[in-house]
């Protein structure tokens, strides 16, 4: 996106190949500066951060294990190493590892060994991840480990727990990839074709003064590109793969301009090195994926959102694969993310259930697809019926992040609700709580599970929910009332005294609050009227 303003400004660089631009520092030092702030209502990740995408890959991965060890039985004498790149917010990490884990163990698979691998750029994001509550399990059993990785540096992957190096000797079997939103955002070149000849374009970056500070610009988003148009020369790379992707775009696109990832195809050689040239990928990211969705493009734009993204060239990627002895495949054509596989020393019609799980879970009903219509019912739930959400819970794999959202319109329905619905989400809500991942500044789903059991009168669940938000909500005058109010529904009128006095301290103002004081405190033994058991639950 460029951005015209009429401020001062001054020129931060000139006619630079994108590639070697300073957006791609700018991009490093943002997320360092953020840490996991950066996924605090910044940078967008919900659409590859969820429990259904996780399903997805899970299931790509243990059909591949499968496919593997029959033919490779002493593979089971070894780790199968799984590396995600870019790890973010951790939120993906832990609901693939949770989905990994359950899924091995059905299958009674238990000789098998994996590593689950988060890898950041930035070792504040690895702090967080190491603490996490929530990937504590996994870290104890060493189903999780961590790495500072840099995708366009060709430096060591060390394992900061077992302190070991990802390299041809450790990965004894092929390394599974994750490259979620990640493509996106590491460095690309950008060209554009006229007239059957190529041209490279050159970035330009201008910034108002007002927006520096000790040079550096403060807000991305503020900064202006500007493109200038040079001829290619012949032979732009030293791989004369990537030479012969630009050579078919010169030949077969009719007037575009494209981005071509080279930051990617660094991180796939080196991976590809260090993993015996064994190499799994699985990505999803927005993108093009066909020679015919490259054309007719004006320069590329840079979408801002704390950090900045751009479109990822899957077609050219896949070309690659294809020609160095590996194979793709491609999602077919539908709007928003695709969903890529991509092998180094493999064939996927070699691997029958990979194959069968790539058609099912990224060409059948796949991440896209989920999230298109996750988006219409976001958009649309106060007009669904309870059986409805219902459904599209159970679909989103109970998913806390959805849930957050329709809360409300979910506790409203209750009262007219279907009694085997509201069965249905009742035995379901446990899941929800499995799926908890907390992020700061975020809404507990723990005490909204809470909030759920006391509308249909399930008091002690209510009870027990609410009691395990309390370290990630505090004590606050919600909580302190509503656990009051189970108490007293369950007959312990002694504590539900104790916690509506705390609710009283934190919010003096209450009404409620004080009935609720004075009537226990008339009953003194708790055995009284009826008429104030119905008071509401406080949101």
């Amino acid at each position: 996106m460029t951005q015209h303003t009429n401020s001062p400004s001054v020129l931060l660089e000139e006619n630079k190949r994108l590639s070697e631009s300073a957006l791609w520092r700018m991009q490093r030092e943002y997320f360092d500066k953020e840490s996991i702030n950066a996924w605090v209502n910044q940078v967008p990740f919900y659409i590859t951060s969820n429990p259904f995408i996780a399903h997805c890959y899970a299931q790509i991965v243990v059909n591949f294990i499968i496919d593997w060890t029959e033919k490779h039985p002493e593979a089971k004498q070894h780790t199968f190493y799984i590396l995600e790149p870019g790890t973010g917010s951790g939120r993906f990490s832990f609901f693939t590892i949770k989905a990994l884990v359950e899924l091995l163990a059905a299958l009674n698979m238990h000789d098998i060994r994996i590593c689950y691998v988060m890898s950041d750029v930035t070792r504040n994001n690895i702090n967080y991840y190491e603490k996490h509550p929530a990937l504590q399990p996994y870290i104890e059993k060493n189903l999780i480990d961590f790495a500072i990785y840099n995708m366009e540096t060709d430096k060591p992957i060390t394992l900061l727990r077992q302190h070991i190096h990802l390299y041809p000797k450790t990965l004894q079997n092929p390394l599974i990839v994750f490259a979620n939103y990640i493509f996106d955002t590491i460095s690309h070149d950008a060209f554009t074709v006229h007239e059957k000849k190529l041209y490279e374009l050159l970035i330009s970056l201008k910034t108002e003064t007002a927006n520096l500070e000790g040079n550096r610009p403060v807000n991305l988003e503020k900064l202006e590109t500007v493109y200038h148009i040079r001829e290619a020369k012949p032979n732009y790379y030293s791989d004369p793969v990537l030479n012969d992707i630009l050579a078919q775009y010169k030949a077969e696109l009719h007037e575009s301009s494209l981005l071509f990832p080279i930051g990617s195809f660094h991180a796939i050689k080196y991976l590809k090195k260090i993993s015996n040239d064994k190499l799994l990928i699985i990505s999803t990211d927005k993108g093009y994926s066909t020679l015919k969705s490259l054309d007719y493009h004006g320069h590329p734009s840079l979408s801002f959102h704390g950090s900045f993204s751009m479109m990822v060239n899957f077609h050219a990627l896949a070309y690659y694969f294809k020609n160095t002895g590996g194979d793709a495949f491609l999602q077919t054509a539908r709007k928003g993310i695709k969903t890529s596989i991509f092998c180094a020393g493999l064939n996927l019609d070699s691997l029958p259930r990979t194959h069968q799980a790539v058609q099912q879970y990224i060409e059948g009903f796949s991440p896209s697809d989920y999230f298109t219509l996750h988006r219409r019912v976001s958009d649309s739930f106060t007009e669904c019926d309870l059986d409805t959400i219902a459904s599209h819970m159970h679909l989103t794999r109970w998913d806390p992040h959805m849930y957050l959202k329709i809360k409300n319109r979910i506790i409203s329905l209750v009262p007219e609700a279907d009694p085997e619905t509201l069965e249905f989400m009742a035995a379901n809500m446990p899941k929800l709580a499995e799926h908890f991942y907390h992020l700061p500044k975020t809404e507990c789903v723990l005490f909204e599970i809470g909030v759920f059991y006391h509308a249909i009168k399930q008091y002690q669940e209510a009870l027990d929910y609410y009691e395990k938000s309390l370290p990630y909500i505090g004590e606050q005058f919600s909580l302190c009332y509503n656990i009051a109010l189970c108490y007293h529904q369950l007959g312990d009128n002694e504590a539900a005294l104790l916690q509506f006095k705390k609710a009283r301290e934190l919010n003096p103002d209450s009404k409620e609050s004080e009935e609720w004081i004075t009537y226990l405190e008339k009953q003194g033994d708790g055995e009284g009227e009826e008429g104030e058991e119905d008071k509401e639950e406080k949101e």
